[in-house]
Formats: C-alpha cells, sequence, structure tokens
C-alpha cells in the first residue's frame, strides 16, 4: 500500500510515538482499502457494532478520520459517528506522592548508578507530565534557566518545569541525552515500561502502572493542589482542555473520595444486619 508508507511517513514526522504509529499502521491494513466515501465506512462501522466495544470503535473513528483526512476524501462523519454508541470513559489508576516514593525505594536493579538513574526517571516523569517519548530524547541542553524545553506530539514545542532535585543534575553545556544506558545509548521506551512494571510487581502495588500513569497523576495532582485547568493544559502539551480535564476526572481515586464524603462520618446511616 503505497499510501499507507507514505502516510506513515507523514505521521512519524508529526512526531507520533512508535506506538501510536503502528497502531494506525494495523487499524489501516486491516480496512484501508474499504474507506472510500461516507457509505462504505458507515457499512464497515456497521458490521463493526457486534464485535466491538464502543471505546475501540470510537478510537477507530479517530484514525479513519486522520486517514482519509490526509488522502483528502470528503467523508461525513458527524452521520458516522451518530450510529457509534456512546460510552463512560472507563478508570484509569494513577498514583499518589506516596506510591510514588514506595517505587522509588523498591530496587531491582543490581548495580547501584542504574537504580539511582531509574529513581530519577520515576520522578521525572510524576513531577512533569512529559511523555515517555520525550524522556528518552531529552537532552542535558534542553533545560535553560528554569524549564526544560520539550519537542512534542505534532512537533509542537512547550516548555515543562522540574523541580529543584532534579534541576541540578542537568549539565546545559552537555551535548548528550539525559539519560543514557550502560553503552552510551539512549534509552528505549520499552526498558522504562519494563522497569516500572517490575517495579510495581516488587513493590506490591496492586495497580496497572505505565509511563502514562505518571502523567495522569501529574494532572491530577495539581488539579488537587487548586492548579488552573489551563496552567494543567499548558504543561501538558494539550491542544484542547477537554482532554486536560478527561484526565483528571476520569481518576477513580478522586471520584471516590468526593463519593465518600457522602456517607463518611453521617450519624444518620443505619447498620443493617446480614440477609
Amino acid at each position: 500500500m503505497e499510501n499507507l508508507t507514505k502516510y506513515l511517513n507523514w505521521l512519524k514526522n508529526k512526531n507520533l510515538s512508535p506506538t501510536t504509529i503502528s497502531l494506525y499502521e494495523r487499524v489501516i491494513r486491516k480496512y484501508g482499502d474499504k474507506l472510500i466515501d461516507t457509505k462504505s465506512i458507515q457499512r464497515l462501522f456497521e458490521k463493526n457494532l457486534i464485535g466491538y466495544q464502543p471505546s475501540y470503535l470510537t478510537l477507530q473513528t479517530e484514525i479513519f478520520k486522520s486517514y482519509t483526512g490526509w488522502l483528502k476524501l470528503r467523508i461525513d462523519w458527524e452521520k458516522i459517528t451518530k450510529i457509534i454508541p456512546t460510552h463512560q470513559k472507563k478508570f484509569f489508576d494513577t498514583i499518589s506522592i506516596e506510591e510514588l516514593e514506595l517505587l522509588k525505594q523498591t530496587r531491582i536493579e543490581k548495580n547501584f548508578t542504574i537504580y539511582q538513574r531509574n529513581s530519577l526517571i520515576l520522578d521525572l516523569l510524576f513531577y512533569s507530565g512529559i511523555r515517555v517519548n520525550e524522556l528518552i530524547n531529552l537532552k542535558h541542553s534542553d533545560f535553560r534557566h528554569d524549564s526544560i524545553t520539550i519537542l512534542g506530539k505534532g512537533n509542537k514545542v512547550r516548555y515543562v518545569f522540574v523541580t529543584p532535585q532534579i534541576v541540578i543534575k542537568f549539565e546545559p553545556n552537555n551535548p548528550d541525552y539525559f539519560f543514557l544506558n550502560s553503552r552510551n545509548k539512549p534509552l528505549k521506551a520499552e526498558y522504562i515500561r519494563n522497569m516500572i512494571n517490575l517495579r510495581t510487581k516488587q513493590a506490591g502495588i496492586k495497580k496497572r502502572i505505565t509511563p502514562h500513569t505518571f502523567r495522569r497523576s501529574f494532572a491530577t495532582l495539581l488539579n488537587s493542589r487548586r492548579c488552573n485547568l489551563t496552567t494543567i493544559q499548558k504543561l501538558l502539551g494539550h491542544s484542547h482542555i477537554t482532554t486536560t480535564a478527561s484526565y483528571i476526572h476520569n481518576d477513580h481515586q478522586t471520584l471516590y473520595n468526593d463519593y465518600s464524603k457522602l456517607w463518611k462520618n453521617n450519624p444518620h446511616l443505619t447498620t443493617y444486619e446480614p440477609l
């Protein structure tokens, strides 16, 4: 598929993550030749209603929109999206500062220097909200004064701040990447995912924690400290504030804590006998 190859290169030039590009490629390889006009896409979604969850259908919609837009096809997406069932977004795990500290104290590495480097990775993910692919491409020279220059998705540049404990680790005159492996090569995103997964299991934390969990935790923590939503949006690099809001509102613990105010310390609640 010649068009697909060109499209994937276009996505790479927009600085999308390899994981996202791989997902787009799988979906388009499966359905690309069927994305001809509004009627053909509508028939495809009507067929997929049986076998797929609404969340996946919504994801397909975004991928199809991107690809057909790149092909400059005229598609009536408003007509198509009407047949996709609405769904409530799922809850996402986040971690607290206490859980972050537990992860940092959990050592799975034999080499102490690598253990310290990996703990610094956790701190930087948690206290900056940057994406894992932004982290592995971070260089010492990206730090200036009190902020880091980040080249994010869609080649958008933004500036993020870091704690004083992380600031002192930067060497502005050093041209190297900030995080290197034992062969002085940049770390891979998969290495960081595996490290976080192993530390999570070793720490006994019963949550599914990924690098993106730290990004959601960053947003949720700032929101709990009453930071402006627009500030959080700019720090995360979101184009739309609704995306930022979804990072916060889908936090299970926050919702549960707010809900529990309904019944905690309520003297009027009845204690029931076992059924």
